[in-house]
């Protein structure tokens, strides 16, 4: 990757470039990282680049000719224009992600007041750090710059990427490192056991309950990406391996009506839960010598049903603890674990029975629990409440 960064302050990103990861990525040539003074590009005698708006008001703004010019003498076919700015899309790790698989970026580093408007007709993007302002865009183009290269292939390791924060829409998990008990702070047992399916488990709820917790605004995000989701899966076929239903997908073969199943080697299986779009065709495995020796074909309504029926049991568990947690001593532990599985069942429900809920009844389950959730907090709310006066009572007695 390519990233071209035009300012009027280039010294201020030596550090930047010398230190840690991104020095890293330089020196292995995972990434070019340059810095341009687009005064350099200014025609006026005194390389000037602002001047005072039109219509009057404070401060200065920068002109059009030195940015022009400056983003002309770098970009490419392949280039990515981005211009700093508060009035820009916040960036977030999704855009991260998308633009760590771009082959050009060329960032815009404002200062002063602001930019003449017309200098956005040259840029593909306006991104913003956050709800703030700052002097200029240097700051906010690192933050961005390291955001990037460290999701680029081969420049941290892969699996640390995978689990960090924000991935998936979810917060990281808590860790732990030695010793095991610090001012009488310990690590969680399960971390200790080796048992390394037990650990992936306590993880994953940990990011749940974390991200609840934290960030309940990245679950809604979440669970509204997911549901959108639905439709574009509307089409695949879904591959049953007894334990994990896993979405492989489906390519025709040249215009001849041939479909091929791509599957995992060790599955011997499939069930397709939408005869109607297999009609007229014929399903083989990729590779011969590991052929597809089990073909079930399942009615849409049977599989809903079944799915409908498991959901329903699960949503009543969780209305039963509800009132327990409402007649529990251990009020305000009670209170944060149910919450907790209230959250942990919707995502659970999302990524397990979507495909086969259909939009609709997911939709009415996920209001059901939203719906459960706020009547046990107002419940909760009400008897604390009551409880608070009687001891207020019983004190002035």
């Amino acid at each position: 990757m390519k990233i071209d960064i035009l300012t009027l302050f280039p010294n201020m990103f030596n550090g930047f470039k010398d230190e840690s990861i991104i020095k890293r990525a330089i020196d292995d040539e995972k990434v070019t990282i340059n810095t341009i003074n687009f005064r350099d590009f200014a025609t006026n005698k005194h390389k000037k680049v602002d001047d005072t708006p039109y219509g009057g008001g404070a401060g200065m703004v920068l002109m059009c000719q030195p940015i022009f010019d400056a983003v002309e003498s770098v970009k490419q076919k392949n280039s990515k224009v981005i211009l700093l700015s508060p009035q820009g899309n916040t960036f977030n790790q999704q855009k991260a992600y998308e633009l760590s698989k771009e082959e050009h970026l060329i960032f815009i580093c404002g200062h002063y007041e602001g930019f003449d408007e017309r200098i956005k007709t040259i840029c593909d993007d306006e991104i913003s750090i956050g709800d703030y302002v700052l002097t200029g865009g240097e700051l906010p183009a690192m933050v961005i710059c390291d955001s990037i290269v460290r999701l680029i292939p081969g420049v941290i390791d892969k699996e640390s990427a995978y689990n960090e924060s924000f991935s998936d829409n979810l917060l990281d998990f808590p860790t732990y490192t030695k010793p095991r008990n610090y001012k009488g702070m310990k690590v969680p047992d399960v971390l200790l056991s080796g048992d390394h399916e037990k650990i992936d488990k306590w993880r994953k709820e940990k990011r749940l309950s974390v991200t609840n917790e934290k960030r309940p605004d990245l679950l809604e995000s979440k669970v509204k990406l997911e549901r959108s989701g639905l439709k574009k899966n509307k089409h695949k076929i879904y591959v049953d391996d007894i334990k994990n239903i896993k979405v492989t997908e489906i390519k025709q073969v040249k215009k001849t009506g041939v479909y091929k199943v791509f599957k995992d080697d060790e599955i011997r299986a499939i069930t397709i839960f939408n005869p109607s779009m297999i009609t007229g065709y014929k399903l083989k495995g990729k590779n011969k010598s590991n052929s597809v020796n089990k073909i079930l074909v399942v009615k849409d309504s049977f599989i809903r049903n079944v799915a409908l029926k498991n959901v329903k049991k699960k949503v009543d568990i969780l209305a039963y603890r509800f009132n327990l947690a409402l007649c529990s001593e251990d009020d305000d532990d009670a209170t944060s674990r149910v919450l907790g599985e209230a959250e942990m069942l919707k995502q659970m429900i999302i990524n397990m029975y979507a495909n086969y809920l259909g939009g609709e009844n997911l939709d009415k389950i996920i209001k059901n629990i939203n719906l459960l959730t706020n009547e046990f907090v107002k419940a909760k709310t009400i008897q604390n409440s009551f409880f608070s006066k009687e001891k207020e009572e019983q004190r002035r007695i």
